[in-house]
């Protein structure tokens, strides 16, 4: 062979060889590419466009979980929780030791009223990360939606310890503010909860902050979530009575707001029987409904009440 014949095959050896390792630079390029132009679609609410290259990126590199995460909040925001799901269980599939996933399938799972499955997950993400305040608080809110109060309590309660020493400088410093500056009170009332979703003080103190801001359904909202959290604590059941039946004047919309007030008093009574203020508050209510039978019940309970404390 002459020297000029192996000088072209050398040659047409090494653009062989570039031109396979540009194919493969290229792909490892396009999938990195189509991830990072996903993930700032998606910061500035892009979310199609975001979707598109996300789902690029995972089909060219089905072992990226974060591309599946991105997309999964995506169907979070559009409310297609099948879809955000899916996508949720790929990324598990793919990486199994991911707290924040975790907690969010297991928030799916409750949605469904899966609670066995949730435990599993919120119990996974505590593995990895015992400090979680958010998986702690979900095991006692399944806990005590399966009536197994003693885990409930259990749950709550270690979330409780483990945060009040970070979320109790916070409400004080809030407290010393909420009448003067109920906005920045809210502000730090919501990062104490954020710290220790069992500071019940807080969520109190935020209700407070709202209604001052005449916030009312944020007040209600917040109320409601401590009453899944906690819902054997009589405050937000109390709480939530008195904010449907006095700041909810819709009259388009106001019996079914009564009836809502009515029967978180009712639960309230039942948790806190002995509080004789309850009953007459009630009884207002159903004196504004006409419904002057079981007002009178519910006087001559307080009446009782009152005559045994004395």
């Amino acid at each position: 062979m002459s020297i000029k014949n192996l000088i072209k095959i050398l040659i047409y050896i090494l653009i062989l060889s570039f031109l396979k390792i540009n194919i493969y630079s290229k792909d490892v390029y396009d999938w990195t590419y189509n991830l990072e132009k996903g993930r700032k679609q998606y910061n500035t609410n892009m979310y199609d466009d975001a979707a598109d290259n996300l789902k690029i990126a995972l089909k060219k590199n089905n072992q990226c979980f974060e591309a599946a995460n991105i997309l999964a909040y995506i169907f979070l925001i559009k409310k297609d929780i099948f879809s955000a799901e899916e996508y949720f269980l790929i990324s598990l599939k793919i990486n199994d030791n991911q707290p924040d996933i975790h907690m969010s399938m297991g928030e799916i799972d409750e949605f469904f009223l899966r609670n066995d499955s949730a435990i599993t997950h919120y119990k996974k993400s505590l593995s990895i990360n015992s400090d979680n305040p958010k998986a702690l608080i979900g095991l006692a809110r399944v806990h005590y939606r399966k009536g197994d109060n003693v885990e409930a309590e259990k749950y709550f309660n270690q979330c409780y310890n483990a945060g009040i020493a970070d979320s109790e400088n916070i409400y004080n410093a809030a407290e010393k503010i909420k009448r003067e500056n109920p906005l920045d009170a809210s502000h730090e009332f919501k990062r104490a909860i954020e710290i220790n979703p069992a500071h019940i003080a807080a969520y109190i103190g935020l209700a407070d902050s709202y209604r001052s801001l005449s916030l009312y359904d944020d007040a209600a909202a917040i109320m409601e979530t401590l009453k899944k959290n906690k819902p054997d604590n009589p405050i937000s059941y109390i709480y939530l009575g008195n904010i449907y039946f006095n700041n909810k004047p819709d009259m388009k919309r106001r019996k079914y707001f009564i009836n809502l007030s009515i029967s978180n008093y009712e639960k309230a009574i039942k948790l806190d029987p002995e509080n004789v203020d309850l009953y007459f508050q009630l009884a207002d209510i159903y004196k504004q409904i006409k419904d002057m039978e079981r007002a009178s019940e519910l006087l001559k309970t307080a009446e009782d009440l009152l005559l045994r404390g004395r």
